[in-house]
């Protein structure tokens, strides 16, 4: 079977106005990220977390010390509702704010013992979720598509 031409220039939509599965890629991947978020959240929730608050506990578990702007920017969310979120988990002592060494203007965002604990205790369950998630691929398959997607991260970067 022939291809439609417009598939085979690069065209985002074939001949016939239909979309085509690449086409369809964002509303794919946010269907998989809201139906992802929905499964892992039934397990976080009578932990007291929530999607965002296990994302800041994630990111400072690998850059412990960083900075609003770079949570809200790891985490894909806006500054305003990141720092919403840290001023409730140092609330609830899972995390704490500190000054920066190199200029005491510039406030850094630590993981505290009682967040690593609670981080450490989620860890097999968060491993058991994403092996939830790829297990209708082979590990090549599984780390294409996440290379796949880091690709596309860098691409957009800063846009």
């Amino acid at each position: 079977m022939n291809k439609p031409v417009a598939e085979e220039s690069g065209s985002a939509q074939s001949l016939m106005g239909i979309p085509t599965a690449v086409d369809l890629l964002p509303y794919l991947m946010n269907r998989l990220t809201s139906k992802i978020n929905r499964m892992w959240l039934l397990e976080l929730r009578p932990h007291g977390l929530t999607i965002p608050r296990w994302q800041v506990l994630s990111i400072l578990k690998v850059m412990d010390g960083c900075r609003i702007g770079e949570l809200a920017e790891m985490a894909g969310s806006e500054q305003a509702v990141l720092s919403r979120v840290v001023d409730q988990m140092q609330r609830d002592g899972l995390i704490e704010r500190r000054p920066a060494a190199e200029d005491s203007r510039a406030t850094e965002v630590w993981i505290t013992p009682s967040g690593d604990s609670l981080y450490q205790q989620l860890l097999p369950q968060a491993a058991r979720h994403v092996d939830r998630l790829v297990r209708a691929f082979d590990d090549g398959e599984a780390s294409q598509m996440a290379q796949s997607l880091e690709k596309m991260l860098d691409d957009i970067a800063g846009q």
